[in-house]
């Protein structure tokens, strides 16, 4: 018996193909055309508000996440991904209850106004963000050859928790684990799912994904020392 299981290898406990999996940017992106656009605003907004920094910038930078996160994981996990992957419903409602805590942390975490970073700081966050949202869909378009599966923020959950962990260096190191703890599991479910499935090209988001949460838990210099 313990010979037969060592002869499966991941792709067999998969129940589609890579056709099919692609397919599901395809469909998403037809079923809520025209509100792509909604979430095109949601990006930019996002960048312009890591620019202002200010208290009521990040409160409004983790509520558009916590809508991002329940856009993608009621919508694209549960809805479309679900019926052919059982754990993309448990992930799923994971990011829903992702989208619960920033909601709650939006409205009532106490930030201090000194702790706000310097310009130069402020501008790299917000537009190297905007820059990371506008081609990390691309790989999605590069992996089908279908501009029509551009694999959008707040609408798919690989770019979703891509974006968001940058976000969560706005909260100190005590409490950041919190919240990079589903982007961490994420990601190695579906890098693992995407290698498996043979779609390299796509693997590339929750990789990078994978590196940034592990860095942002790690890597957290006193504001004192290092202000940028």
């Amino acid at each position: 018996m313990g010979a037969n299981w060592l002869s499966y290898s991941l792709s067999d406990f998969l129940m589609f193909g890579p056709e099919v999996f692609l397919r599901l940017f395809v469909r998403i992106n037809q079923d809520v055309w025209p509100w792509q656009g909604v979430a095109v605003m949601m990006v930019i907004a996002i960048g312009a508000l890591l620019v202002r920094g200010d208290t009521m910038a990040r409160r409004c930078v983790l509520l558009l996440l916590a809508a991002a996160w329940l856009w993608s994981g009621a919508g694209f996990l549960v809805h479309y991904y679900g019926p052919i992957n059982l754990p993309a419903v448990w992930f799923g409602w994971a990011f829903v209850l992702q989208g619960a805590l920033l909601t709650v942390a939006a409205l009532l975490w106490p930030w201090d106004e000194g702790s706000r970073r310097t310009a130069w700081s402020r501008w790299s966050m917000g537009v190297g963000w905007i820059a990371l949202m506008g081609l990390a869909p691309l790989l999605a378009v590069a992996q089908t050859g279908d501009e029509r599966a551009a694999a959008l923020f707040a609408m798919t959950p690989d770019v979703t928790a891509l974006g968001a962990v940058p976000c969560m260096l706005l909260f100190p190191r005590r409490v950041r684990w919190l919240f990079l703890l589903l982007p961490l599991l994420w990601a190695l479910f579906s890098v693992t799912t995407l290698w498996t499935l043979g779609t390299r090209v796509l693997s590339i988001i929750p990789g990078v994904t994978l590196v940034l949460a592990v860095m942002a838990c790690v890597i957290s210099p006193r504001w004192g020392r290092s202000p940028d």
